[in-house]
């Protein structure tokens, strides 16, 4: 259990983080490039995930070394494949 003094302590470290914010009001603006190879890096691995109906280990070997090197590793890729949804033709409005 915790004691009265760690519970205050707690609270008030958190009041004053709500009160005084977490840190600057300054709103910080990405690198438009850097926007841009992440957008495309995105599309890139979206076009790999639909071609293989989401399946990672249907793709050759060389569509997944590209894969790869936009997650960084095997095991990151199959978590991204895991984390998106095959959208039938047509779902979201389009011509299927």
């Amino acid at each position: 259990m915790f004691s009265r003094l760690g519970v205050l302590t707690i609270s008030l470290f958190l009041a004053q983080a709500i009160l005084l914010g977490c840190g600057s009001n300054e709103v910080k603006k990405e690198d438009p490039a850097a926007a841009q190879a992440r957008l495309n890096a995105a599309t890139s691995l979206r076009s790999y995930f639909d071609k293989s109906g989401g399946n990672f280990d249907s793709l050759s070997d060389e569509e997944k070394q590209a894969v790869i090197a936009i997650t960084k590793t095997e095991e990151k890729a199959r978590e991204a494949f895991g984390h998106m949804v095959l959208v039938k033709p047509g779902a979201a409005g389009g011509k299927g």
